[in-house]
């Protein structure tokens, strides 16, 4: 009887499946900025260019007094629109004579470095999004003390949620950061910040470092600031290309979003601008 062998047939499928998942796994790792940001994607439907979502103004409590009516009140209501224009996309296609003559998996190695490079442009969108929508400026590096708490005083006055509030700074205002002692010293809040060397919190603000952010820019934000919608996940396929040989195949990764500054206008933010994002 002969041997039952599972070989390349058997396992073409699984080999696919197993390189999506490291695709999505990377993807996810490199887009550091999503979690501080909202998702609006359950809004994103099949066939539409942009989603939009209403903004409710809010109601005014009175004392009313005894045997007075009471003021009738109606809401006012404005949109948001986020456009889903981002259709960021990679491909790639390899000489199977040269992919087999590599001494490391080519496919696996460029479909990692792909979805490295569509986490790093969502995080990108999303930075552009911070400095164009930015409604205050506090002033300019390096970072201080003091502008720290102006950035935190002028998003607690637009009524920004502080526990959902993010700082985001580059690695040259890291630097400028660790030399202000009250972040570094443990004896300023019972515990040092920077325990392991790494920037944890500032004035219950988780601090993010990121080499996307340009040398001296730095934001303060809510997650409430910003939204982002994928209409078309991150996703992987590919076709055989014989010209380049019997193996040879077009691989391709990409996903169709949008993101966009929200509560643009409100509270006195010029248009296009939201009091919930704050810059240097």
């Amino acid at each position: 009887m002969a041997d039952v062998i599972t070989g390349n047939t058997q396992l073409v499928a699984t080999k696919n499946d197993l390189i999506t998942s490291l695709v999505q796994k990377e993807l996810k790792f490199r887009a550091k900025l999503l979690a501080s940001v909202t998702d609006l994607s359950s809004y994103a439907g099949k066939g539409m260019k942009s989603i939009s979502f209403p903004k409710l103004s809010s109601f005014t409590v009175e004392n009313r007094a005894s045997a007075v009516p009471g003021t009738i009140q109606a809401l006012s209501a404005t949109t948001d629109k986020l456009d889903l224009n981002l259709n960021a996309y990679v491909s790639w296609l390899i000489d199977s004579s040269d992919e087999i003559q590599s001494s490391m998996d080519v496919q696996i190695e460029n479909a990692l470095r792909a979805a490295s490079a569509h986490g790093r442009y969502v995080d990108e969108q999303i930075i552009a999004v911070l400095e164009a929508g930015a409604g205050l400026d506090v002033g300019t590096a390096p970072l201080t003390a003091d502008l720290i708490l102006d950035a935190r005083e002028q998003l607690l006055k637009s009524f920004a949620d502080p526990a959902a509030c993010v700082m985001l700074i580059g690695p040259d205002q890291e630097k400028a950061m660790l030399k202000i002692a009250e972040f570094v010293r443990a004896d300023y809040y019972g515990s040092s910040n920077i325990p392991s060397g790494q920037i944890g919190t500032v004035y219950g603000m988780p601090v993010m470092v990121h080499q996307g952010v340009a040398a001296g820019k730095g934001y303060w934000y809510s997650k409430d600031a910003v939204g982002i919608a994928f209409q078309k996940a991150p996703s992987m396929a590919e076709q055989s290309e014989i010209a380049y040989g019997t193996n040879a195949k077009r691989v391709a990764i990409d996903q169709l979003f949008g993101v966009k500054a929200l509560q643009t206008g409100e509270l006195g933010a010029a248009s296009g601008k939201s009091p919930l994002i704050v810059k240097i």
